[in-house]
């Protein structure tokens, strides 16, 4: 999973990401809306944290641009005013948290708006017996656990998420590769490969679309 914090205190941005990152999620950090707008064209983000005072900037005016791009995103702010909660809401926040914070309730959140706005079952996405848990990208295929890389378990959630649709290369590659990584179409490939020589084995199919991306698929019996 990849979440994008913006924080621009860096003690608090530096322990959130600690904390997340202890639940095998990526972080990204952008200090400012700025940094933020940069990380959006170059990444593809599950969520989003966003506290409202960045400095002399405002974080809540890139709440509408989170909503329309389908980001799910939780306030994390100093900020204890009702009226201030329900203009996040309306704006497009899905929950609001108040600082300080318990930790795992930080967590218990982002996982309770993934599972309602993705649809998900204990933050596990699912295609027929093949499913990815969100949380610690355990792949399973009915009874087999898959020991899948990093990247390709990612691949796999987004193709999961839009299963026997046909996902873009881009699409795969701003969502399991960091900003701060060399983008290649060629590893992409790569790891498809590997990726469909095993899933073959348990009944799926990734299929290619020559200059477009790819799609998977249960195989017909």
């Amino acid at each position: 999973m990849k979440i994008l914090l913006i924080e621009d205190e860096l003690d608090l941005a530096l322990s959130i990401n600690n904390l997340l990152s202890s639940k095998g999620w990526e972080c990204s950090i952008a200090r400012s809306v700025e940094r933020a707008f940069e990380l959006l064209e170059k990444e593809i983000f599950d969520i989003c944290i966003l506290d409202l005072i960045l400095g002399r900037d405002l974080g809540k005016k890139i709440l509408p641009v989170l909503k329309h791009m389908g980001i799910p995103t939780i306030v994390l702010t100093v900020i204890d005013d009702p009226k201030e909660k329900v203009e996040c809401l309306r704006a497009g926040a899905d929950d609001y948290l108040t600082k300080p914070f318990y930790p795992e309730e930080l967590i218990a959140r982002i996982e309770a708006v993934l599972r309602r706005r993705l649809g998900l079952r204990d933050n596990v996405i699912k295609y027929y017996d093949l499913e990815v848990d969100f949380s610690s990208l355990e792949v399973k295929a009915g009874n087999h656990k898959l020991f899948l890389p990093k990247k390709q378990a990612m691949i796999l959630i987004k193709l999961l998420e839009n299963a026997e649709k046909v996902i873009p290369y881009q699409i795969l590659l701003r969502y399991a590769w960091d900003s701060n990584e060399e983008i290649s179409l060629e590893s992409l490939r790569t790891h498809v490969y590997n990726l469909r020589k095993i899933l073959k084995s348990y009944g799926y199919t990734i299929l290619s679309y020559p200059g477009v991306g790819y799609m998977i698929k249960k195989q017909e019996d």
